[in-house]
């Protein structure tokens, strides 16, 4: 087999994967509403449903297909929604179940048959920097807002070309200001999270700089869209440098980047 016909058939194998992964995500989500469960999408799945318009500048840009689903959801519906896994199929990671016993606020599931992956958290994010969602679910439906999809880019201190992409298309698609809907990013709600967590804020705008010079990168897009997230992302840096910080804010900023500011992912055990 010829290098040209394995990258065909490795992208034919993820694009089935992809239409796999996304009919599996309706589905669970149509069930989840069926048994009033508050359960949203977030992920690369959401970031696709979230931006219509621009969704199509993900892959001309490269991103990977998506591969899995990531969910959010609360804690107070945690045994319906194991049992809605369950019911599908669905195994618990070994490791993941043990570490329910130290307050771990994640499921992580595989189908055995169709080797098909769903990642769901409980009330909060926690990976590199902490994203709380109680009282946020109900903003928006089937998805997280658009606010709290970047907020979840945004906190990776590793972020990926991938992410970067992600965070290209939200941007290109969904103005800045006060929200009057869940489309609309919330500058208001991001500041009011960065301005008590320095670490948070860090992370936050060392991202915000790599994917304004990220946009160079990417010649496939439109000026007018490189113009929009350009600008978006400078509203966001300054409103975020010019916000009233905290006293936690401001002691910790005095330590500065001397000491680790994030989790490392793997050793997050809350």
């Amino acid at each position: 087999m010829t290098d040209t016909s394995k990258a065909d058939e490795d992208a034919a194998a993820a694009a089935v994967l992809a239409e796999a992964v996304l009919a599996e995500a309706g589905e669970l989500l149509r069930i989840s509403a069926s048994r009033s469960l508050t359960v949203r999408l977030t992920g690369s799945l959401a970031v696709h449903a979230h931006c219509g318009a621009r969704a199509p500048l993900l892959p001309a840009m490269g991103r990977r297909p998506y591969r899995d689903i990531d969910l959010i959801g609360y804690s107070k519906q945690k045994r319906q929604i194991a049992s809605l896994f369950e019911e599908r199929g669905y195994v618990l990671d070994p490791a993941i179940k043990q570490a329910q016993e130290f307050g771990l606020k994640r499921f992580v599931y595989e189908h055995p048959a169709s080797h098909l992956k769903a990642d769901v958290f409980f009330d909060e994010l926690v990976m590199a920097h902490t994203i709380g969602f109680q009282g946020r679910l109900e903003l928006d439906s089937p998805t997280i807002t658009v606010t709290d999809l970047l907020l979840t880019k945004l906190q990776i201190h590793e972020i990926t070309e991938n992410d970067l992409i992600d965070c290209i298309v939200l941007l290109a698609e969904h103005g800045t200001g006060e929200p009057d809907g869940p489309e609309i990013i919330d500058v208001d709600h991001v500041t009011g999270i960065m301005r008590k967590d320095w670490g948070f804020c860090r992370t936050t705008q060392l991202n915000l700089d790599k994917i304004a010079a990220a946009l160079d990168r990417y010649p496939v897009l439109p000026p007018e869209v490189t113009s929009a997230v350009r600008q978006r992302t400078g509203i966001l840096a300054d409103a975020i440098e010019s916000a009233p910080k905290s006293q936690k804010w401001k002691l910790r900023a005095r330590v500065g980047d001397r000491v680790r500011w994030y989790e490392q992912v793997e050793d997050v055990t809350r």
